[in-house]
């Protein structure tokens, strides 16, 4: 008898740990089986390798802003320029390319970088809050966006279409797109668990006072974490780019939402000090079914938006923590 209560109470622990820590991903990984019954039963070619292949192609892009964003919110701290960012990279890299070849990509890299590290010296050297700094980014980003693209879309020239190609390449079903971005979570993640700037994003997010007391870098963290945001944001811009093969001034607008709605439902906290890189791609492939879902079954992109929007309330009611109540923005 005290076996199986012993038995039981473990159980009942191992439920409580899961309720309280990985409620979020878990009911995520749920919804996205679900999803992919539901459009499946929908429309069959929903699970067809083309449409498969189509799937892999959008979660790229979103899952390059996600990792980035999510630096970000371990801090507690969030990051609202990146859709706009992402804007710029792909007008400035239309604009470049037939200019200066493929060193664009390289110079559109270190754009990303750039206004990353602003947003991060924004926010700390001139102790501007995390949501204020990036507002007032996301709004000179995609003004200089639309100023230098002439308020419109740009195409690119047939000449430039060569250096465009790999953007087609594929392994079976997967893209070339999608394995980069892969990469690019598997650095995002070393630098989380592997590097004393990384681990120190979570540390900053439960508790900067005591983290600044044991001498962690709080600053030079900070710069960090929004400097690979604007990582992220850069590369989704080029991508977006190259699929499109033209620099839309607002092809980013709504991926800013998108991009934390994914971290969210990936069990990332809003209040910061929780998260896990690797599990982003949970959030990225829920949100990139519903989206590629959607559009199979011609769901109007205005209820897109709506369903968008209801997912992020959701996501932030899962994760947050009303026992506790804080500033989710810091």
């Amino acid at each position: 008898m005290s076996n199986n209560k012993r038995n039981l109470k473990g159980v009942k622990t191992l439920f409580t740990k899961i309720n309280k820590n990985d409620i979020s991903t878990i009911l995520t990984v749920v919804s996205l089986i679900l999803i992919v019954i539901i459009f499946t039963s929908i429309n069959p070619r929903f699970l067809s390798l083309y449409n498969i292949k189509n799937i892999l192609l959008d979660c790229a892009p979103l899952l390059l802003m996600t990792i980035g964003v999510s630096c970000v919110l371990f801090l507690g701290s969030i990051d609202l320029s990146n859709g706009a960012v992402a804007s710029c990279s792909a007008v400035m890299l239309t604009i470049m390319l037939p200019k200066f070849g493929a060193v664009s990509f390289v110079y559109v890299f270190f754009y990303g970088a750039i206004a990353g590290l602003i947003n991060g010296v924004l926010h700390t050297k001139l102790k501007v809050p995390s949501f204020i700094a990036t507002l007032c980014t996301q709004s000179i980003w995609q003004s200089i966006a639309l100023l230098i693209a002439g308020g419109q879309p740009l195409s690119m020239t047939p000449d430039v279409w060569p250096l465009l190609k790999w953007g087609k390449f594929s392994i079976g079903p997967i893209p070339f797109m999608f394995i980069i971005s892969i990469i690019f979570m598997g650095i995002f993640a070393v630098i989380q668990f592997k590097t004393p700037t990384g681990r120190t994003f979570l540390a900053i997010g439960c508790n900067e006072r005591a983290a600044r007391l044991i001498g962690l870098k709080i600053s030079f963290s900070k710069i960090t974490a929004f400097t690979l945001s604007g990582i992220g944001a850069g590369v989704a811009g080029i991508f977006f780019a190259v699929k499109l093969k033209s620099g839309i001034p607002t092809v980013g607008e709504q991926y800013n939402l998108m991009s934390i709605a994914a971290a969210v439902l990936s069990g990332v906290l809003l209040t910061g000090g929780k998260g896990n890189i690797l599990l982003t791609f949970v959030g990225v492939a829920l949100i990139t079914a519903i989206q590629n879902g959607m559009n199979v079954i011609a769901v109007d992109g205005f209820w897109q938006k709506i369903v968008f929007g209801l997912i992020v309330v959701v996501a932030i009611y899962i994760n947050s923590d009303r026992k506790n109540f804080k500033l989710i923005v810091k």
